[in-house]
């Protein structure tokens, strides 16, 4: 929504009582997004329906050929590594819920009860997804899978003069599915670490940033 500069607000869910989607009776995991009165679903659905706002052309040119492939590889590979690697230890868990003490729409009592018992929760909940997911070693097998994204880059944009991006000098739907992934954790210590020990990683993150915000009005 940002890239094609989409007005949209946000609303943050008490991951505790879930309450502002209370709506929602059977299904109790966000992303929820209604779109012009209409309800929906999963990052999918919601992405698919968004292509109503993009001419056929643009469509053509964002969604790409391997875009279904780079969708399923950040939501079942990617984004579920992210988990497990923010709450190594009580510290990341604490870290990844700073946020909630700025969330303005909570009252205090929402605020204080997240900061406290979301931590908690987090570090307890570790070991099970683990487990459930098969994580051996949570810090590795995220760098070699971020590794398999950089090498993708880099072999798809062999002679290119502006390999940038997944398909060269453009920023496309994969591009921006896994920038979303990561920029989610952008500020925690696995974030720094991954982008550190990764240039060129760090390099391709850069660019997408760059090309979702410049000249475009994020809501």
């Amino acid at each position: 929504m940002d890239y094609n500069s989409i007005p949209y607000t946000t609303v943050e869910v008490n991951p505790l009582t879930k309450k502002q989607i209370a709506f929602s009776s059977d299904h109790k995991k966000v992303p929820i997004a209604n779109i012009n009165g209409n309800t929906v679903f999963n990052s999918a659905d919601i992405i698919d329906k968004l292509k109503e706002f993009s001419s056929a052309e643009d469509s053509k040119k964002l969604f790409t050929a391997d875009t279904e492939e780079w969708m399923k590889w950040s939501e079942t590979k990617l984004a579920v590594l992210l988990y497990p690697n923010i709450t190594r230890s009580f510290g990341e868990s604490w870290d990844a819920f700073s946020y909630v003490s700025d969330v303005s729409s909570w009252n205090w009592l929402d605020r204080s009860s997240n900061r406290i018992l979301g931590p908690l929760a987090m570090s307890f909940a570790n070991s099970k997804i683990k487990a459930k997911y098969n994580i051996w070693d949570e810090r590795k097998e995220l760098k070699e899978l971020l590794v398999h994204w950089t090498d993708s880059i880099a072999t798809n944009n062999k002679g290119v003069m502006n390999g940038n991006f997944l398909h060269g000098a453009h920023v496309t739907m994969p591009d921006l599915m896994v920038y979303g992934v990561l920029h989610s954790i952008e500020g925690f210590e696995t974030f720094d670490t991954i982008m550190t020990e990764n240039t060129a990683l760090k390099s391709w993150y850069d660019n997408v940033q760059q090309a979702v915000k410049s000249d475009r009005a994020c809501t």
